[in-house]
């Protein structure tokens, strides 16, 4: 299967939204080529919650805040596409691939108690992502040109992109 490009606008946006995260990171690789079956994966991160003040333990997965700062995270590979496709001259999204990322949010929902409805996540994920944009398509522009990235290189990328060394 070719690389497509709302593919890396899709990775992009979870890799920003993670970053920028209070209780997650990503962690492993990000890999193009296995575009739809969940290829970027997202950890609480035990710094993050120690400074946010949330146990760093098995409880913090059913915390409200933590469970909505989650549903950021994941709206926001879906609604990358989506800004990409109202600014990317010939991109379409492909809601099918954030299949997997909905149902985990889904459950993770319901876990916590919380609504199942997506809206407010994915609103929250555009506001997050159209501040940051520019951020967006340079990750999105860097993931292409190597399919494959360990979350440290992005990580990196995105920390020297807010320095202004990018």
């Amino acid at each position: 299967m070719p690389i497509r490009r709302e593919a890396a606008f899709h990775e992009a946006g979870h890799a920003v939204a993670a970053h920028r995260s209070q209780f997650h990171n990503i962690v492993g690789t990000i890999n193009l080529a296995d575009y739809g079956a969940g290829e970027i994966y997202v950890s609480l991160s035990k710094r993050k919650l120690a400074l946010n003040r949330k146990p760093a333990d098995g409880s913090a997965q059913e915390d409200k805040d933590v469970v909505l700062d989650l549903a950021v995270v994941l709206a926001a590979g879906l609604v990358a596409e989506r800004i990409a496709e109202e600014r990317e001259n010939g991109l379409k999204a492909d809601p099918a691939c954030a299949q997997p990322d909905h149902a985990l949010l889904q459950q993770q929902l319901v876990n916590a108690g919380l609504s199942k409805k997506l809206d407010p996540h994915e609103h929250a994920a555009r506001r997050l992502l159209e501040s940051e944009w520019s951020l967006v398509a340079d990750v999105a522009a860097f993931l292409l040109a190597r399919t494959s990235v360990d979350s440290v290189e992005v990580q990196e990328f995105i920390d020297s992109h807010a320095s202004g060394v990018a």
